[in-house]
């Protein structure tokens, strides 16, 4: 049984550098280049040494060597193939008429035969390529000669002898073996070092199938010898059920070859993980399979997952990826393929299907096997295995049954890939932003820092909080939020590099890692324009949104620093920027620590804080300057802490507002206010009532439930709503002016008055404060302050109180400190004022005896006269002395 080697080399193939690689493709092909002049040179001068003078004399007899030139091309014509990866060993029913060309030609001519049907079957009708070629009619014409001189020096020619029978089987075992051995030696030089356990099936069929074919032929050789011609139809049966055998044995082996392929990629699909790597090996065992050069997989965007056209190659065994944006060039590649939704096609240039040889030459390959991709109902992609490698011909009925059974397992393979993306987004990526989540941003920052102790690269560190996102949240609604953060995601990378890593925490803290940063004034340079992104104003669901952030950074300063301690630093210089004011950055210093140490502490007792009744409330009063008589209160939460002792509002309302506290906090100064007012009116019935001041954070006003609060609450102490007064601040109107007219009108229509508390250090236009239902303005003590003494700020307070009883508002001044102020802001036409002058904020019982004071007092038609005391002394002590 003959075998020759189909060699299965990539075309126009790069070599791939690399000590551990494997040859390039040229190198193996050049390796077996010079095995074929080697084989070619040992043939001839074998020819001329040993055959040549074997020769006998007299004239050719052209028509036997005509008969055995067809035998050894019919013989090499069809064959049975044994693959090893993209090479082939093939074997074939040619010792037959070796066996009987030995006995029957001349040496010389039983070469010239072999050599010339060889040529016939592989080089004209198969068309073998000229390194295939030469290989396989080198390796022949060894064993050609090898046989031929064997049996003319050793056995002779007899073909009655059974000794001759027993050499004839031995010089034909040997010269297979010499066959079979170039054949491992090409095969090996293509290829690499193949296992051992490959080889013994192939080498086993060469023994048995030799000696099968070698006796066969001895049998010929024998009964022509013997005259015994007539005897020869008796083989006819026996040698047609052999080579009935042979074939079903072919065909058997080949279905087992291809269950065995199956069972080996539906294997490798239940191993491999759903991270993409089993395409590449899928396409590499379709190219072995069907002895292809190429193996494609080109997907849809729904399919990669990346928005793009992905396509995956495989030619011997090197895989490439690529990425393009979808075009209408790619979407032309189904159409040829979408009449064939339930199996594939074959197309050569043979194809009678103008538009399938029309595409068939635009991918340029000679014959291809192609087929769509479908799965969960939508079309994925397309399957292509191009341009058969070996010489048994173009792809056939048979290989495109098995090639359906590969495309749905390859329909697997990109469902399971597709659903292994869609996990590994959504465990290290947000949903909301599409940016890195916090396991994410923290495996590059440790990566990040490895890699700055080995090159000493420096980076930053930044936290990014939303200032008070919980508004919009609850105003606008979450879906508005979630709006929100996708929009501040897009801003921020487009201020970011590609090198860094922004990612989202949860709620509306964000993350930045920069790496290789320059140096510090480098990273407050991106700090600057992460704040500055927040100025524009964001449009959510068809409204304008303003809103800002606070910044932290934290930058690398030891080499001993982990990704824990970095984050936290970076925390804590963004709490830093929230007390600073907000929409700013800070940059971590070893001194914040203990800040926000404190904070945190706060934090956490502010939440017990009311349930332990540690919240207090004072009251200041407003009073009338002509009159130095009181007319109202403003009501002031103080913190008396067990342990710190009474805690000013600067150091927990801020804390208050971000953890929303503050709507339980308000609403309980609001009622305490409300009760103490209720008891001074039953204490001093027939005092004329005095107006309550309650100030109302923007938070409390942002909630939906705020006016039925105050309502509630009105009515359960019996307040009458026009002695109550809410101030708010110029902040809350500036942020959501629509939003902001709204609440006020409602809360308007409770019959409450509004006050705009601290007027004149924000940004209220005239026009926004005529649309507002505002009582009052009160004047900031910014502009009180040096009022008497520097005509600037008298010029500004004069400005404000025309500007209000322009608008038709009450005017109050705050923060009056002097007798001076008081006497100034007087002649500039502010009837009301409130300050340490008059007052310091005092318990309800202060209060009370106060009013006692001035009820006496009016009673007997008296007035204070602030000259008559010393100038140290305030309003209240003396209403104590005269009470």
């Amino acid at each position: 049984m003959s075998r020759d080697l189909v060699t299965a080399e990539p075309r126009d193939a790069e070599p791939r550098a690399g000590p551990e690689s494997k040859p390039s493709p040229g190198g193996r092909r050049a390796s077996i280049w010079v095995l074929n002049g080697v084989l070619v040179a040992v043939a001839t001068i074998v020819y001329i040494v040993a055959v040549a003078p074997l020769r006998q004399s007299g004239d050719p007899m052209l028509v036997p060597i005509v008969i055995f030139i067809a035998a050894f091309a019919v013989g090499e014509w069809w064959r049975v193939f044994i693959h090893f990866r993209s090479q082939t060993q093939s074997f074939s029913l040619s010792e037959l008429p070796l066996v009987i060309g030995v006995f029957m030609l001349t040496p010389d001519h039983l070469v010239l035969a072999r050599i010339l049907g060889t040529a016939i079957a592989l080089g004209v009708l198969r068309r073998q390529d000229p390194i295939k070629l030469l290989f396989n009619l080198a390796s022949f014409a060894l064993e050609t000669e090898t046989v031929a001189v064997l049996v003319h020096r050793v056995s002779g020619t007899s073909g009655n002898s059974p000794a001759v029978w027993l050499w004839v089987l031995l010089f034909m075992a040997a010269a297979s073996l010499l066959g079979f051995g170039l054949t491992g030696l090409a095969i090996t030089l293509a290829e690499g070092r193949q296992p051992n356990r490959q080889w013994l099936q192939p080498f086993l069929m060469v023994l048995v199938g030799g000696f099968a074919n070698c006796s066969l032929g001895l049998a010929f050789v024998a009964l022509e010898q013997a005259r015994q011609s007539a005897i020869l139809l008796l083989l006819v049966t026996p040698v047609a059920g052999i080579f009935v055998a042979y074939v079903l044995y072919t065909r058997e082996y080949q279905k087992h070859q291809r269950l065995q392929y199956l069972y080996e990629s539906s294997d490798m699909l239940q191993r491999a993980s759903s991270d993409g790597a089993a395409i590449p090996e899928l396409l590499d065992q379709l190219c072995k399979v069907f002895r292809a050069e190429i193996a494609t997989v080109s997907l849809l965007p729904v399919a990669s997952g990346n928005g793009s056209w992905h396509t995956i190659s495989t030619a011997r065994g090197a895989s490439d990826h690529t990425d393009s944006a979808m075009t209408a060039e790619h979407l032309e590649r189904f159409v040829p393929l979408l009449d064939e939704t339930r199996r594939g096609l074959i197309v050569t240039p043979e194809t009678k299907d103008v538009v399938l040889r029309e595409w068939l030459r635009e991918q340029g390959f000679k014959d291809a096997m192609a087929t769509l991709l479908q799965g969960e109902g939508m079309l994925l992609g397309t399957l292509v295995v191009a341009n058969r490698l070996s010489d048994v011909g173009t792809f056939d009925t048979d290989d495109l049954h098995l090639f359906d059974a590969f495309a749905a397992q390859t329909s697997v393979a990109v469902q399971n890939t597709r659903l292994g993306n869609r996990l590994r987004q959504q465990a290290f990526h947000d949903t909301i932003t599409d940016l890195a989540n916090r396991a994410l941003f923290v495996n590059r920052l440790e990566h990040a820092l490895t890699r700055r102790e080995r090159h000493d690269e420096s980076l930053a560190v930044m936290f990014l909080d939303l200032d008070d996102f919980k508004e919009i949240n609850d105003s606008l609604g979450h879906m508005a939020g979630d709006e929100l953060l996708a929009r501040v995601a897009d801003r921020l990378k487009l201020v970011l590099r590609a090198s860094d890593t922004a990612a989202r925490f949860g709620g509306d803290e964000f993350a930045i890692l920069m790496e290789e940063t320059a140096d510090a004034a480098d990273t407050m340079r991106v700090a600057e324009r992460i704040v500055a992104i927040f100025k524009p104003r964001f449009v959510i669901g068809g409204r304008e949104v303003a809103i800002s952030a606070s910044v932290g950074v934290a930058v690398t300063a030891s080499r001993d620093v982990t990704a824990e301690e970095l984050m936290g630093q970076a925390d804590v210089a963004m709490y830093r920027a929230k007390v600073k004011g907000k929409d700013t950055y800070e940059i971590f210093e070893p001194g914040m620590q203990d800040v926000v140490a404190r904070r945190l502490e706060v934090r956490t007792d502010l939440e017990r804080a009311i349930d332990r009744r540690e919240l207090v409330v004072l009251y200041q009063p407003i009073v009338d300057i002509t009159t130095s008589m009181p007319v109202g209160v403003e009501a002031l939460v103080r913190w008396k802490h067990p342990r710190w002792g009474m805690v000013l509002p600067a150091e927990f309302i801020g804390i208050a507002e971000e953890t929303g506290i503050i709507r339980e906090l308000g609403l309980y100064v609001l009622e305490e206010a409300c009760r103490q007012w209720q008891a001074w009116q039953v204490e001093l019935i027939d005092e004329p009532a005095f107006t309550l001041s309650v100030n109302v954070s923007p938070r409390q006003l942002r909630d939906p439930s705020f006016v039925t609060e105050v309502w509630r609450v009105l009515t359960r102490v019996g307040l009458p709503p026009s002695h109550l007064t809410l101030e708010i601040t110029e902040s809350f109107m500036v942020e959501d002016p629509e939003s902001a007219r709204e609440r006020l009108h409602e809360l308007k229509s409770l019959g409450v008055r509004i006050s705009m508390d601290d007027f004149g250090t924000g940004y209220s236009s005239l026009a926004s404060l005529q649309d507002l239902p505002l009582d009052i303005l009160k004047i900031d003590k910014l502009f009180v302050d040096h009022v008497a003494e520097d005509p600037r700020r008298t010029a500004f307070a004069q400005a404000i109180i025309r500007m209000g009883k322009t608008l038709g508002l009450g005017l109050i001044a705050e923060g009056v400190e002097t007798a001076e102020q008081a006497e100034r802001l007087q002649s500039l036409g502010c009837r009301f004022a409130q300050g340490f002058y008059f007052s310091r904020p005092v318990p309800a019982d202060e209060i009370q005896r106060m009013l006692h004071a001035s009820h006496a007092i009016r009673l007997a038609g008296g007035r204070w006269d602030p000259e008559a005391v010393p100038a140290a002394r305030t309003w209240l002590r003396v209403l104590e002395e005269t009470a």
